[in-house]
């Protein structure tokens, strides 16, 4: 994940723009909320890692070289994640609940990640590799997970319209273990303040028409890098009082060199997919 700094530098003041939700059904009742001790609140990340208790859905894929992908946890039982990350689906193993990437003696204080076996690896039906076209896909967790401090679903929101939540110029947050400014991949989770843009800034960029089912956010100093996929771009909002972190979109792929807006999958044109797969696949 690239920011304006060597690390990751980023003010996050999502104070001032909370929604409000309104009517709107939750995929996961229980879903977006940190433990007591990260409030939703302006904070400054620089010089020390984001712990798993800010962002207790994220999950790291792993195979047997190591980390490739990110994804979220959505209910006690999927993950969500981009297609293309999935598309060789054995040996996958899916890690909740921790903040670093090696199990080391530095993270011997924090609560230990889980490891978790993969059921099933669902893309969607119309997913095209060749231009990441409907790149999300569905990992059903081998065993259930148990909600925790550090262990925690993101909102999905089951409603087309809250793409209307969304304005060009809208600040939201996005997460991962990818490459930072120094061109090393990142140890431990990273944040980062994106802003969201015009399709047609990324459809300038890359030379495409994008698609209704992609956002375009980021810019030359701040955007996800190689290693992001599959990780949430989300942001708070107020629902019936409770303030919940909601996932808009997902990474899917973006600029070589990290200097450029990227484009992520719109979940909005995803909710009826995802709650009518987590209805057939799960149990």
């Amino acid at each position: 994940m690239k920011s304006a700094s060597a690390a990751v530098l980023v003010a996050i003041a999502v104070c001032h723009w909370f929604f409000h939700l309104g009517e709107a059904k939750l995929l996961e009742p229980n879903c977006g909320i940190r433990a007591k001790t990260s409030p939703y609140r302006s904070r400054i990340i620089g010089g020390s890692d984001v712990d798993i208790s800010s962002h207790p859905w994220m999950a790291y894929l792993l195979n047997e070289v190591g980390y490739f992908c990110s994804g979220t946890l959505i209910t006690h039982q999927f993950v969500l994640t981009a297609a293309h990350c999935i598309e060789s689906s054995s040996n996958i193993t899916v890690r909740l609940g921790g903040s670093e990437l090696a199990r080391s003696s530095a993270s011997m204080c924090q609560i230990p990640a889980e490891d978790y076996p993969v059921s099933i690896a669902i893309k969607h039906r119309f997913y095209t590799r060749s231009i990441l076209l409907n790149d999300i896909g569905l990992i059903k967790l081998g065993r259930s997970a148990k909600f925790e401090d550090n262990i925690r679903p993101i909102c999905i929101i089951l409603d087309p319209d809250m793409r209307l939540l969304l304005e060009d110029g809208m600040s939201l947050t996005a997460t991962g273990w990818g490459f930072m400014d120094n061109g090393l991949p990142a140890t431990a989770l990273q944040e980062a303040s994106v802003t969201v843009m015009n399709r047609s800034v990324c459809s300038d960029q890359y030379n495409i028409s994008l698609a209704q089912s992609n956002l375009c956010a980021g810019n030359s100093e701040t955007n996800t890098c190689n290693g992001d996929s599959g990780g949430p771009l989300g942001g708070v909002v107020n629902y019936y009082g409770d303030l919940r972190f909601v996932q808009y979109g997902l990474t899917s792929f973006g600029d070589r060199n990290c200097r450029a807006p990227s484009v992520y999958t719109d979940l909005s044109t995803y909710s009826g997919w995802i709650s009518m797969a987590v209805n057939i696949y799960g149990t």
